[in-house]
C-alpha cells in the first residue's frame, strides 16, 4: 500500500511539474521584435483595402502574437529570443479582388530579416521604398501589377541574395541599373515588364534563366553578351533596333522561348533560331530580311505546340522547310516566293500544323500532297500571293480584307527584278 501511494505521488508530482513548464513555457514564449512590430503598424497605416478586399480584417494589434494571426506575415525565431518578419505578402492576391491603395512605407526597409516581400495585385501608388537596400537577406521582390512610380532604386543592387525580381505592370521610369545585370550573382529571375523603362538593356554575365522586359521604351541593340543559362527572354514592345546575328542568343543552349516581336531589329536570321529547343519564337514586327537558311534541309522535329513567327518582315526566297515542324507557323507579309515546300503540305496532311499563315507574299504553287480539304481544326490561309488558292484549302481571318490573289504585273515585277 504505501508503494502503491509513492508511485500515485510521484505521477501528480510529475504532472504538476509539467503543467508548471508548460505555463513558464506559455508565459516565457518570444515576442515579435518591438522593431517589426512598429513596422507592421506603420503599413498598416500606410495602406487601406479596397472594396471587396479585407486583408487587414486580422491585423488586430491587442492580439498578443500578430505572427500566429495575421494574415501575409510568416516569422522565425531570430537571437537573442525574438521573433523576426522573414515573409510579408501583402494583399491577398485573390481573382476578382481589387487589393489594395496606398503607398509602401519607406519602413518597410527596417524588416532586416526579411527574405520575401510580395506586393499582390491591386493599386498601390508611389515610389518603390529607397532604403530597400537595407534588407540584405531579401531573396524575393514581387510588387507587380499596381501603380508604383519613379526608378528603380539604385539601393536594390545591394541585395546580393536576390534569386526572383518582378517589378512588372507599375509605372516606373528611368533607365534599368546595370549593377541590376552584372552584379547580383544569385539572380535568376528578372520581370521588368510593362512599364515606362528606357535607355539601353545592359550587359549580364550572371546565371540568368527568365528575362521579361516586354512593353518598355528601351533603345538600342541587344547586348552582345546575355547568359548562356537563359531560358526565357522577351524584349517584345520596345524600341530596340540592330542585328540579332552577333549575340550569344544564337548560341544560348537552354533557351527554349525567344520574343523580340514589335521592335525595329534588322539584319538576318541566325541559323540556329529554327530548332527543335526553341519551341517559341517570335520576331515580328521588326525589319529583318534576306533568306531564312538553316544548316539541314526538311522540316525540325518540334515538340507539340511549338510556334514560329516571322510575319511582318522582309525575309526573302523560298520558305524554310524547317519551320514545318511546328504547330503554329506564321510566314505571312513578308517577300517568299516560289513553291510552297511539300514538307508544309506533309505537315497540314498529318496534323502537325494548325495555323499555317503565309498570306502576302509572293508564293506561286501549293503542295499537291494535301487532300481536297483540310483536316479538322487546321487553319490555312494563303489570300494574296501570286496564285489562286486552292478551293476548300484557304480559311483567312475575315480581318485579312478578303483578296483572293496579286495583280499578275505585281508579281511579273517580282520574279523579273
Amino acid at each position: 500500500m504505501a508503494t502503491q501511494l509513492r508511485i500515485v505521488t510521484k505521477l501528480m508530482f510529475c504532472t504538476l511539474l509539467v503543467f508548471y513548464y508548460s505555463a513558464e513555457l506559455v508565459q516565457g514564449s518570444p515576442k515579435l521584435s518591438p522593431l517589426d512590430l512598429t513596422v507592421l503598424v506603420s503599413i498598416k497605416n500606410s495602406l487601406t483595402d479596397l472594396p471587396g478586399s479585407s486583408f487587414f480584417s486580422s491585423w488586430n494589434f491587442t492580439d498578443p502574437n500578430p505572427c500566429l494571426t495575421f494574415a501575409g506575415v510568416t516569422c522565425t525565431l531570430s537571437p537573442p529570443g525574438m521573433l523576426r518578419v522573414t515573409t510579408l505578402e501583402l494583399g491577398t492576391g485573390l481573382s476578382g479582388s481589387l487589393g489594395l491603395a496606398g503607398s509602401l512605407p519607406e519602413t518597410v526597409s527596417d524588416l532586416g530579416e526579411l527574405t520575401q516581400l510580395i506586393l499582390n495585385p491591386g493599386m498601390v501608388t508611389g515610389p518603390i521604398p529607397a532604403k530597400l537596400g537595407r534588407l540584405k537577406k531579401l531573396r524575393v521582390l514581387f510588387l507587380s501589377h499596381n501603380r508604383l512610380t519613379g526608378p528603380i532604386p539604385e539601393s536594390i543592387t545591394e541585395l546580393t541574395q536576390l534569386h526572383t525580381v518582378d517589378l512588372s505592370y507599375n509605372h516606373l521610369t528611368g533607365t534599368i541599373p546595370t549593377a541590376l545585370l552584372t552584379e547580383l550573382t544569385q539572380l535568376k529571375v528578372l520581370v521588368l515588364a510593362g512599364n515606362n523603362l528606357s535607355g539601353e538593356l545592359p550587359s549580364s554575365s550572371l546565371s540568368l534563366i527568365h528575362l521579361d522586359l516586354k512593353y518598355n521604351n528601351l533603345v538600342g541593340p541587344i547586348p552582345k553578351t546575355l547568359p548562356l543559362t537563359v531560358r526565357y527572354v522577351s524584349l517584345s514592345h520596345n524600341l530596340m533596333w540592330g542585328p540579332i546575328n552577333g549575340t550569344t542568343l544564337k548560341t544560348s543552349p537552354n533557351l527554349y522561348y525567344l520574343d523580340l516581336s514589335y521592335n525595329l531589329f534588322s539584319g538576318t536570321l541566325p541559323t540556329t533560331f529554327l530548332r527543335p529547343s526553341l519551341s517559341t519564337l517570335l520576331l515580328s514586327h521588326n525589319r529583318f530580311s534576306g533568306e531564312v537558311t538553316v544548316p539541314a534541309a526538311g522540316a525540325v522535329e518540334y515538340p507539340g505546340g511549338a510556334t514560329v513567327d516571322l510575319s511582318h518582315n522582309g525575309f526573302s526566297g523560298g520558305l524554310p522547310e524547317a519551320a514545318a515542324g511546328a504547330e503554329n507557323v506564321f510566314l505571312n507579309d513578308n517577300r517568299f516566293s516560289g513553291p510552297i515546300p511539300e514538307a508544309y503540305g506533309e505537315g497540314i496532311r498529318k496534323g502537325v500544323i494548325k495555323t499555317l499563315y503565309l498570306q502576302h507574299n509572293f508564293l506561286d504553287e501549293f503542295p499537291k500532297n494535301v487532300g481536297p480539304t483540310l483536316p479538322e481544326n487546321a487553319e490555312v490561309c494563303l489570300a494574296y500571293n501570286c496564285m489562286v488558292p486552292p478551293l476548300g484549302l484557304d480559311t483567312c481571318p475575315t480581318s485579312d480584307g478578303g483578296l483572293v490573289s496579286r495583280p499578275a504585273a505585281q508579281c511579273s515585277v517580282f520574279r523579273n527584278g
